[in-house]
């Protein structure tokens, strides 16, 4: 890796201004997600979509997201951060401007591609500009707590907001609201921010970073369409993906002294590669088990979309709190304990839900997992993120960040598809509650016996 010294960098002390513009860049892409998920209905209605199709509007952002990310992060380590970060919010604009003014859903769907492509360029800058802002230690790690209950609030305030929105004035408001919170911020942004370091990069390997953009993509889509009935084509996905990972793979050994979209010797760190592996693992749990959840409540407890939307929400804000708290127990204890614990606590809360019965309350165990399992969550992410930074130079912390968010991004699209086959077939074809209690045990089994060893490994 390339440790050619930094240029332009001006000493900033750390202030709460530049940590709460960063907290906010990074929560757009979570409250962005949230926020369309009501919209959707409405969404599909004015245009006459089918419940397949729409689902390209979120289909489309997270192949954008996920094959993008490590090219974000080259970005983030070759050019001046806050122009990268600004770059990214503009195209967050741009792709809810396309959306909103849009006369079909292809349009759209267009729209939310490009809104991915601008939050996997701006995830990636605001992380590094954190860590070059908040020195290693505690003053990173509280910085960190920050920036992670930031994307949980943002993601449950999106739950709430994007129902009010759509109902009171329709779904194109949500991407006017969309529009309007990036363009703030990318004006704060250049107000609040240091320009951010830039290092002199050696030669790309163009071929090399396509196949592993390709690889991610298709590995994304094929999760995306296994979950699709009937459609055999996630296999044509998956084998296409083993191919562009193997031009990649063999690419880095016989071109190590080009610099490619990811440099291999940064796998070769053991924090990255533990936090990738626990990332994974911990996203392939929360988001198959979330997943899941609000479909037994409402088709086991009857409730309405709106309503299982508003049960799901004090997750976001367990999530939230806990956040804070690991961000100031890292520094005290080291990431391994918060972290042991964190994940006891989300595999503890998914198991409590295979306790509900058809008569259960919602108190008891709906309510009581979702708190266990949000307070895990808040533990946990921030930990994985210091993790994944541990022992790397400071030029590749764009990249670092990258790879641990590309994992999450993996886990959290395999996870969905792999529980909810596991629920169908428990039902012979129809998902049903013993199903459900099936999916939640191996969901909470993957963090148990792939996670947990792996962050007990961790040295303090």
């Amino acid at each position: 890796m390339s440790t050619a010294p930094t240029l332009g960098r001006a000493p900033v002390a750390p202030r709460h201004l530049p940590l709460l513009v960063l907290s906010a860049a990074a929560g757009l892409d979570a409250g962005s997600v949230a926020v369309l998920n009501s919209a959707l209905p409405s969404l599909g209605a004015e245009f006459g979509t089918s419940a397949q199709s729409l689902s390209w509007a979120v289909t489309g952002y997270a192949l954008a997201f996920a094959g993008l990310l490590l090219c974000g992060g080259a970005m983030a380590d070759r050019f001046r951060r806050r122009r990268v970060l600004v770059a990214g919010l503009l195209m967050l604009v741009a792709g809810a401007v396309l959306a909103l003014l849009a006369p079909a859903f292809w349009l759209v769907a267009a729209g939310r591609v490009v809104q991915g492509a601008g939050a996997a360029v701006t995830m990636p800058a605001a992380t590094a500009l954190v860590t070059e802002l908040y020195p290693e230690g505690a003053a990173r790690s509280r910085a960190l707590g920050v920036y992670a209950s930031a994307q949980a609030g943002c993601y449950g305030a999106g739950l709430v907001l994007g129902g009010v929105i759509t109902d009171a004035l329709g779904w194109r408001w949500v991407f006017v609201l969309q529009a309007a919170a990036a363009a703030v911020t990318a004006a704060a942004a250049v107000r609040c921010l240091p320009t951010g370091t830039v290092e002199r990069a050696r030669r790309p390997d163009p071929v090399g970073a396509g196949a592993l953009m390709a690889a991610i993509v298709l590995l994304v889509l094929g999760a995306d369409l296994a979950a699709r009935p009937g459609d055999g084509m996630f296999l044509v996905a998956f084998g296409s993906a083993a191919v562009a990972g193997t031009v990649w793979w063999r690419r880095g050994r016989t071109r190590s002294a080009d610099a490619v979209l990811l440099d291999r010797a940064l796998l070769r760190l053991d924090g990255v590669r533990t936090a990738a592996l626990m990332g994974a693992a911990f996203y392939f749990c929360v988001s198959g088990a979330l997943f899941l959840l609000p479909l037994h409540l409402q088709q086991v407890r009857g409730m309405s979309a709106a309503a299982s939307g508003l049960a799901v929400l004090p997750v976001s804000i367990a999530v939230t709190g806990a956040a804070l708290v690991s961000g100031r127990l890292i520094p005290r204890f080291g990431a391994r304990p918060v972290l042991v614990a964190g994940l006891l606590l989300t595999a503890g809360g998914v198991l409590l839900w295979c306790l509900a019965g058809a008569r259960s309350t919602y108190w008891w165990p709906v309510f009581a997992g979702l708190v266990l399992t949000g307070i895990g969550q808040g533990l946990s992410f921030p930990a994985i993120s210091v993790t994944g930074l541990r022992g790397v130079p400071e030029a590749a912390h764009g990249t670092a960040s990258a790879v641990t968010v590309t994992a999450l991004q993996i886990g959290s699209a395999v996870g969905p598809t792999v529980l909810a086959a596991v629920a169908a077939t428990a039902g012979h074809g129809t998902p049903t509650l013993p199903g459900h209690h099936l999916a939640y045990a191996v969901a909470a089994g993957v963090v148990l016996l792939l996670g947990l060893p792996t962050a007990a490994r961790i040295k303090r």
